[in-house]
């Protein structure tokens, strides 16, 4: 178990959005955040919205997948949605092919981090990574709008008020089709979306 934590201590320095289309051109961040903090911060979302979901979840299942569900990236890397011209369309997002090898990336690492825990332990959270991957039951479809919903979020802060029209248009409809998941979920990423609408343009 010491070990497995020292592993997955690495989430702490992945960092994310650092280097990304866009992101590279507007001024130098003083702090970019982990993948840790991400996951923390959709830890707290769950907690908040668990109660208020039109259907009812297994909190705890939903709770460990959130907690395992990036841990891959301490050995792929955070993967970004951007692609290589700011519209997803060469990235996993939006390109099957690419979203392909970005899971079976993901599956070999999880399967090699995993592997540091007893046989029972492994089992069981590879199996929650992979529930996760596959988006079939309610709580991987509620752990996924939220991973989203916490993403558009940090990129309003990081923005800061200013940002390119078309970084702007991308932000506006990421994650849009997994919020459809719950009403409470999709009204949250509807605030923050009035956040980006409010944003300046961005003059570099």
């Amino acid at each position: 178990m010491v070990d497995f934590l020292k592993i997955i201590g690495g989430l702490k320095d992945v960092e994310r959005f650092k280097g990304q289309y866009f992101w590279r051109d507007y001024p130098p961040l003083a702090r970019h955040e982990s993948v840790a903090d991400h996951t923390w911060r959709m830890a707290v979302l769950l907690v908040l919205v668990e109660k208020s979901l039109l259907k009812p979840i297994d909190f705890p299942k939903a709770m460990k997948m959130l907690l395992v569900h990036d841990l891959a990236e301490i050995i792929t890397g955070d993967f970004s949605p951007l692609g290589n011209d700011g519209t997803g369309k060469n990235s996993h997002l939006y390109n099957k092919e690419e979203a392909k090898k970005k899971h079976e990336a993901e599956e070999k690492a999880a399967r090699q981090i995993f592997s540091n825990l007893p046989s029972d332990q492994s089992q069981e959270l590879y199996d929650l990574w992979m529930e996760y991957e596959k988006q079939e039951c309610i709580e991987a479809k509620v752990v996924r709008a939220i991973d989203k919903l916490e993403g558009k979020l940090q990129a309003l802060e990081y923005a800061n008020g200013k940002m390119f029209p078309q970084h702007k248009e991308f932000s506006l409809k990421y994650g849009s089709e997994a919020f459809e998941i719950d009403p409470v979920i999709k009204e949250l990423a509807e605030i923050v979306n009035e956040g980006f609408r409010k944003t300046e343009d961005f003059i570099k």
